[in-house]
Order: structure tokens, then sequence, then C-alpha cells
């Protein structure tokens, strides 16, 4: 989850091509599977960060790990680090990965979570929660990493924690 200090913090996103195997076209942090060749899981993250954006590790400062996640649907487990980035980075993505990039300051996401009783998404309807910003849709695992990463923000009294979605976590089938 990278955090980049604009003016006012900010998140960084990807919306993933509609080419890759899987979560065609959704909003996701950079991330993806841990090689052999990757020390740790916080190697991997920085390492795939670097492959979707062109970011390099020592542009980011890793600020901690959130709960590692196990997703509904595609049944990866997740290790998310949140990253600090102190100036608005040269990015370089990937188009094989990466079909754009989102910048949503921290602020305008606070108040804009809501549960959907059906959120459809490629002929299937899923219950789970959802951020809207801009008529952008995150939802899924990276909606869940988002209310976690506010939980945090609200334990240290950062930030407020957005209200408890209508929808348990993990998803059941």
């Amino acid at each position: 989850m990278p955090i980049v200090a604009e003016p006012e913090p900010t998140l960084l996103f990807t919306v993933r091509t509609e080419t890759l195997p899987s979560h065609k076209g959704q909003i996701s942090f950079p991330g993806g599977s841990i090689d052999p060749s990757d020390p740790t899981s916080e190697a991997a993250a920085l390492r795939e960060a670097e492959e979707e954006l062109g970011l390099g590790p020592s542009a980011v400062r890793i600020l901690g790990e959130l709960d590692t996640v196990l997703t509904h649907v595609s049944g990866y487990i997740v290790s998310p680090f949140v990253g600090w980035i102190d100036k608005h980075p040269s990015l370089a993505p990937n188009p094989t990965e990466v079909a754009r990039v989102l910048l949503v300051p921290l602020a305008q996401l606070t108040d804009q979570i809501r549960a959907e009783p059906g959120f459809s998404h490629g002929g299937r309807t899923y219950p789970t929660e959802a951020w809207i910003w801009r008529g952008s849709v995150i939802w899924g695992v990276t909606a869940h990493l988002l209310r976690l990463f506010f939980e945090v923000l609200a334990e240290a009294g950062l930030a407020e924690a957005p209200a408890a979605p209508s929808v348990p976590w993990p998803l059941s089938s």
C-alpha cells in the first residue's frame, strides 16, 4: 500500500489490464507472488512495485505490515505492507500489467465506504464492501485492505475508522 507524500498523503493504486489472467480491470495495490529469489515477503512487495510501476525500492520506506489476508475468489494469501514515498515518484507503469495509476488522497476515502448487498463484476455478484472514488469502484480484498489500514490509523488516533460493513470478512461462499 504505497502512500505518496503529496501536498496531502495520497494512496497509489493500479488498475489492472484486461489481459491479465486474474482480477482483470480491477483496482489494486501493486504486488504479486513471492519468487524463490525473494528473501522475504517485504522484498517481494518491493520487487513487484518496481516491476509494475518502475518504482525503485530505495524510493519506498516500509512503515509496517498489516494482517495477512486470504482472497475469497482466487485463494491468494496477501501479506500487505504499507510504504511511504517522500516525493511524487517518477513512474513507468508496465503496460502488460497496469492499465493506469490512480492517486487518491487519504482524506477523500475516509467517508467513502459502503457495503454493497451484491456488487456485480464479470457476470458474478459478490457480497462485499466497496469504496467509490470519482466513479471508480475499489472492492474485494483491496477494499478490505483499506479498511484494515484505516482501523490501524484510528487506533493510533490519526483517522476515524470507517463504519463497520454489513458483510463479514472473509466472505463466505
